[in-house]
């Protein structure tokens, strides 16, 4: 332990770090950046041994991948033992314990990795069949597009124990992370800077992430220091690695830059063996970038996993493959549709991101902003959520406010479902009141029993929402009050491969989340001749399943819930019960496809 500053009587902060010099360096500039705000509090650093440090000889692989050098220090924080841990964001896990989020990005470096070679040239031009040192799956999958005459090694170490190797006979070069070279000054060992579009880093290369305590003041006070220009990339980034579900055992890279146009994401996938590899190069879409980035990783989840056995891909889990084949049209909006993706996916289907609608916030928050600061002084008994995007909306009207979940804690909290109360504890808010069965009805009937005679609610909805759960509060004497907080459009920025793919006919199902989406697809279709009511449609519920219905579709199943688990069971039910239709849907495409060959020749 180690006290770097005095103390004027506040307990100081103790920062948690691994003893490298890299680690002990990226400390120091964390603790001189949290100095710059409270420049009277005491910091504390505190050394924790985790398991990539004592085990320094086991590839990555073996001991446990991404976390190896993060878990002992998130341990030390949960017990009380740091009140903040210090690490590489890079070799964070994407999911964290909800108990200790990262609160800041503090710095980043050079995201770039780099040669270190005795031959003090580029990669290009090592020697023939140069043997190449690094402890990066990541590395060696790309290492050996670029030269693939190359002989990857394995090697692990701290920076400089690797740098020493780069420097015996037996090897020709060693490729590693330049940000550790440079916060270590040792720029001039530096022989070629390999560019991201060769050698796509690692989600949060040359980063430095900050975790703390959910409520602590160490969280408030460290999220100070958090520099907007590194993490907005950076969780993107971290979005992408989420969505692809593997940790560092799998050859996965993103980088993201910002410019004038927004946000483009420069990504690569491998499979396991790291002898298939995929490629992205995207802009992503404004204000859907970490959901447009969890599409993108998605789709080349897929690519990748259709060279290999699906069921050893995706994080080393034995998966279903009861909807292999399966082409499913997801139709949800972007910032929702990344789990349903992944869960088709794991279950063998292909999932075609075909959002059609976009969810808005109201463009005027006035009516909305007056209620939420009501809501802080108490004035209403409820705040009731039906979906999961009215609270998304809502929770950032909290955020432009200033108000904290803290400040809603004796308003009552209802929500329609599992999906709805998950996002609303998300973001801090406690449900008190969720119905057995996910509908409206449901939650007024429930609400009619249990709220007292008159009791004042708050409802923040769609603008377009049905009026049924309004209506039955409202006849019980409720006194509520309806806001629109956000509103659905079509959505402008959709994958002109899917919209292909779904013109030739060559999808099984469609999914369908609410009325609207159903609209919107059939306007993106309309005048194209394209005969949607010929594609099997799989609903989440009974009011989606009769727009799909009445707009002509055949409705093939609908879920027992709005859940994404709901929906493809719902899924699977049906393509397990229909394998007839499903040879016979296969047989007319050919047969449709042949016809359209034969007639392009005849003409």
């Amino acid at each position: 332990m180690r006290m770097i500053h005095g103390d004027d009587g506040e307990p100081p902060i103790r920062f948690g770090t691994r003893g490298s010099a890299l680690a002990l360096i990226q400390t120091e500039l964390v603790a001189a950046r949290f100095r710059a705000v409270y420049p009277h509090r005491a910091i504390e650093r505190r050394i924790v041994s985790t398991e990539g440090d004592r085990d320094k000889t086991s590839p990555l692989a073996e001991i446990g991948g991404r976390g190896v050098f993060t878990n002992g220090i998130e341990s030390a924080l949960l017990r009380g033992e740091v009140d903040a841990a210090v690490h590489s964001a890079k070799d964070l896990p994407s999911t964290l314990r909800p108990a200790a989020p990262i609160v800041a990005f503090p710095d980043r470096d050079d995201p770039r990795d780099v040669l270190v070679s005795r031959h003090e040239t580029t990669l290009e031009r090592l020697p023939p069949h140069p043997v190449i040192g690094t402890s990066s799956r990541r590395r060696e999958a790309q290492i050996r597009c670029l030269r693939p005459d190359a002989q990857i090694v394995s090697i692990r170490g701290n920076i400089d124990t690797r740098l020493h190797k780069a420097e015996s006979s037996e090897l020709d070069g060693i490729v590693l992370a330049a940000a550790g070279i440079h916060r270590l000054g040792w720029n001039d060992r530096i022989s070629h800077y390999l560019p991201i579009a060769e050698m796509i880093p690692s989600p949060a290369q040359g980063a430095i992430a900050i975790q703390a305590g959910t409520g602590t003041t160490a969280a408030r006070e460290l999220a100070v220091i958090d520099d907007p220009t590194v993490s907005i990339p950076v969780c993107i980034e971290r979005a992408f690695l989420a969505a692809v579900g593997a940790g560092c055992t799998y050859p996965v890279g993103a980088y993201v830059a910002r410019s004038e146009s927004g946000f483009h994401l420069l990504a690569m996938l491998a499979n396991e063996a790291g002898d298939r590899i995929e490629f992205a190069d995207e802009m992503l879409a404004a204000g859907d970038e970490h959901d447009h980035a969890a599409e993108v990783a998605a789709r080349l989840w897929m690519a990748v996993a259709g060279a290999s056995a699906p069921t050893v891909w995706h994080g080393g889990r034995a998966l279903k493959s009861d909807l292999e084949g399966a082409r499913i049209v997801v139709t949800r909006p972007r910032r929702q549709a990344g789990p349903l993706l992944a869960a088709l996916g794991e279950r063998g289907a292909t999932p075609l991101a075909l959002p059609t609608i976009r969810i808005e916030p109201i463009a005027d928050t006035t009516t909305v902003d007056v209620a939420l600061r009501d809501a802080s002084r108490e004035a209403f008994d409820w705040i009731v959520f039906t979906s999961a995007n009215a609270v998304d909306v809502f929770a950032g009207r909290m955020d432009a406010l200033e108000v904290r979940a803290g400040h809603l804690t004796n308003v009552c909290i209802a929500a329609v479902g599992d999906a709805t109360a998950a996002a609303a504890a998300a973001v801090g808010l406690t449900v008190t009141h969720l119905p057995e069965t996910a509908t409206a009805a449901d939650l007024a009937m429930d609400l009619k029993t249990i709220a007292r005679s008159g009791a004042r609610m708050l409802y923040p909805r769609s603008a377009i929402g049905r009026d049924d759960l309004l209506d039955e509060l409202r006849c019980a004497e409720f006194d509520v009050v309806a806001v629109d907080v956000y509103r659905t459009v079509p959505e402008p920025d959709i994958d002109p491969r899917v919209l292909a793919q779904v013109q030739r006919g060559d999808i099984d199902l469609v999914t369908f989340a609410s009325p609207s989406s159903v609209r919107n697809l059939i306007a993106l279709f309309a005048g194209h001749g394209v005969a949607l009511d010929t594609i099997p449609a799989v609903c989440t519920g009974p009011v989606t399943a009769q727009a799909a219905h009445d707009a002509g579709f055949s409705v093939a199943a609908i879920g027992d819930g709005p859940g994404v688990s709901a929906l493809v069971e719902a899924i699977a039910r049906y393509w397990r019960g229909r394998p007839e239709s499903r040879v016979l849907r296969n047989v007319h495409r050919r047969l449709r496809s042949d016809a359209d060959s034969r007639g392009r020749s005849a003409t």
